[in-house]
Order: C-alpha cells, then structure tokens, then sequence
C-alpha cells in the first residue's frame, strides 16, 4: 500500500501546500468583507468545508507528491467543488436563487487566490531553493 504523506518531504512541497492552505482561507476572510460579515462561526461554515475537500483531494490525488500544474488543477476541479457544494448545504442556501452565481464566482476567485499562491511559491522556491 502506498505511503499516505501528504508531500514528496521537499521543502518547495511543504511550502506549495502551506500556501494553498492558506489561500482559501484568505479567499473566505475577502468574501465575508465584501459581504459585512465578520462572525467566527460564519468564517468556520465557510473555510472548514474547503480546507477538508482540498486536504481530502490533495491526498489521493497526490497534489504535493510533487506538486504540479496538473495535480493542482485536478484538486482545484475536485475539491473546491465539493467544499462549496458543503458549505452551502450548511448555510442552508441549497437551491436559492443565487446560488450558481455564488458558485462561479467563488470557483473564479479561489481559483485566483490559489493561482497567486502558485506564483508566489515559485518566486519563493527560485529565490530560496527547493531542497
């Protein structure tokens, strides 16, 4: 059976999956602002189920295993999905009006939010090194 780590033990993958994991979040914190909400239970309603569907993912996926364009995009399709399809049913906004819009925009921005984290790690990784 395969080994269940998380990352292929490189430091450059270590990094890659903090940054993810720290981009979602970041991704809630900016919506809730645009929408004046600013409560701890909204904030874990909204960033719970998209951090387990990503770590969930990223797991069998083997997104850090190394990390790279394809695995990222893989999990990015699969678990943002997933977490926002959760988060809904948990705000009990299953079905209402808007929520394929939500869901556009908020594939969009995580999206975003995550691509600019990829950049960022690969800045990091060229100036400080990958071992």
């Amino acid at each position: 059976m395969a080994s269940m780590r998380w990352t292929d033990g490189t430091r450059a993958a270590r990094r890659v999956m903090a940054i993810d994991l720290l981009a979602l979040p970041l991704f809630v914190i900016v919506g809730m602002g645009s929408h004046d909400e600013d409560r701890v239970g909204v904030f874990l309603r909204n960033a719970v189920p998209l951090e387990v569907a990503w770590l969930a993912v990223a797991l069998i996926v083997r997104t850090y295993r190394p990390p790279s364009f394809g695995t990222f995009v893989t999990t990015w399709a699969i678990a943002v999905p997933l977490g926002l399809v959760v988060r809904t049913v948990l705000a009990d906004r299953f079905g209402d009006e808007g929520m394929w819009v939500f869901f556009g925009v908020a594939l969009a921005f995580t999206l975003l939010f995550l691509a600019v984290g990829r950049g960022l790690a690969l800045f990091l990784e060229r100036a400080w090194g990958s071992s």
